[in-house]
């Protein structure tokens, strides 16, 4: 039996089977299948932000995502999470530690902010950590493609068939 360890991991929309359905209905391949499943962390904090306005500041509140493994940042949507058991071969492990992780939502939340309000202010940002948590991707492969799908979103992202 594999190793297992307990995760947060994001509620996804769709399971694997559907992740199949999807791109087998888009690539007319009735041979497609799931050949993996991916568990892949995220750093999640809380951003409390006060911007300010002609009239006084205003309170905003936000979540930011931190990409654990490439470091990328990105504000998100509300989830819901769930605690599940996972084989430690499906999970990938992080490649940033907290501190830096936090570094970039502070710098992501002010940045959304400035794009969001189309202005050059100083905003009052409170990062607050949530901890780690993990969102599921399968890969499915066809006969002519190798897609990565999303289980919150269904959205599809093409691979490379082969590592050049």
């Amino acid at each position: 039996m594999a190793d297992t360890e307990q995760a947060v991991v994001i509620r996804g929309a769709i399971n694997a089977t559907d992740a199949l359905c999807v791109v087998a209905s888009l690539t007319s391949d009735v041979d497609a299948t799931v050949t993996s499943e991916m568990i892949y962390p995220y750093f999640c904090f809380d951003a409390k932000c006060s911007v300010p306005t002609m009239t006084g500041r205003k309170q905003l509140s936000m979540i930011c995502l931190v990409d654990a493994v490439n470091g990328l940042g990105a504000t998100a949507d509300s989830f819901e999470l769930k605690k599940e058991t996972v084989t430690l071969e499906q999970l990938l492990s992080p490649a940033i530690d907290d501190a830096d992780a936090e570094k970039t939502a502070h710098r992501t939340v002010t940045h959304r902010l400035g794009r969001k309000l189309r202005t050059i202010s100083t905003f009052d940002v409170q990062i607050a950590p949530r901890g780690l948590i993990h969102k599921r991707f399968w890969i499915v492969q066809t006969t002519a493609a190798r897609v990565m799908v999303d289980s919150t979103t269904g959205s599809l992202h093409p691979l490379k068939l082969r590592a050049a």
